[in-house]
């Protein structure tokens, strides 16, 4: 791992962004370099991204062979704390209801997400909180629920009226612990989904991501690049600081990779 002595030594950037999330993230990850990098020429950028299919704020999750910590207690935060303050920072917030679909409670998962929003806000971050997709998930039935649980989250399928008013008791408390800290919330659009009804749909991404962009309010208004196949493939097989393969603990210096254009990114 990077000494405490490398990170500070390290040249402070332009730009840093704090992405907080999980699949949907993921899935985004590679255009939103992309875009940043094309949007901020000469810059030096750091993206710093706690993501992951299934991701929970709370503890490690698991996806088939791999695992990953918690977002609130992975490394993120300690090497966030050790580098040199960036002339402006940049976060997002978004993906809130794994936790939901492994058994936590509401009051536990606002309690780790207003505890992350707090610490970014203590670095001086420009925040984003993207909400869950109510309007989409209002629209789903018990049995389209059912399905789409037991596709992403197989296990046990607590009633869809419950888990409703769950996500939405979380939307509504993070919503006030984002508006405490100064964050600037977006509402997903309908739009932004197909049959899939908590992923934002690949066509739909570039406007999704450039809502994003546009309310970190970087410069001139900035919208999302499509990725290439390169981007996905780069930014894909970069292996995060810390998690476990095959029940197999992995240790991963950071950053992941570096571009040509001072560009790095920092995965958890």
């Amino acid at each position: 791992m990077i000494s405490a002595s490398q990170l500070s030594a390290k040249v402070p950037p332009d730009h840093r962004f704090v992405l907080l999330g999980a699949s949907n993230l993921t899935l985004g990850l590679p255009l939103l370099t992309r875009s940043l990098r094309a949007a901020l020429p000469d810059q030096r950028i750091e993206i710093l991204a706690a993501h992951g299919h299934g991701r929970s704020y709370l503890n490690w999750s698991y996806v088939i062979i791999r695992g990953l910590p918690g977002i609130r207690s992975c490394e993120l935060w300690d090497d966030l704390n050790q580098l040199p303050p960036a002339k402006q920072t940049y976060a997002l917030v978004t993906d809130l209801g794994c936790d939901l679909m492994y058994g936590a409670t509401p009051s536990s998962i606002v309690d780790s997400v207003g505890e992350c929003l707090h610490r970014l806000q203590n670095h001086g971050a420009r925040t984003v909180f993207l909400r869950p997709p109510l309007e989409r998930l209002n629209l789903l039935s018990e049995w389209q629920y059912f399905v789409a649980k037991n596709t992403f989250f197989p296990g046990p399928t607590p009633p869809w009226s419950k888990m409703l008013a769950d996500i939405t008791q979380v939307d509504e408390h993070v919503l006030t612990a984002a508006n405490q800290v100064s964050a600037l919330s977006i509402s997903p659009l309908v739009d932004w989904y197909g049959v899939d009804p908590i992923h934002i749909s690949r066509a739909s991404r570039v406007a999704a991501w450039s809502e994003v962009l546009q309310a970190w309010e970087i410069g001139d208004a900035i919208t999302a690049q499509p990725a290439s196949i390169g981007d996905y493939l780069g930014v894909w097989t970069q292996r995060p600081s810390d998690r476990s393969l095959f029940w197999l603990r992995q240790i991963q210096p950071q950053p992941a990779y570096e571009w040509n254009d001072s560009t790095s990114l920092w995965l958890y």
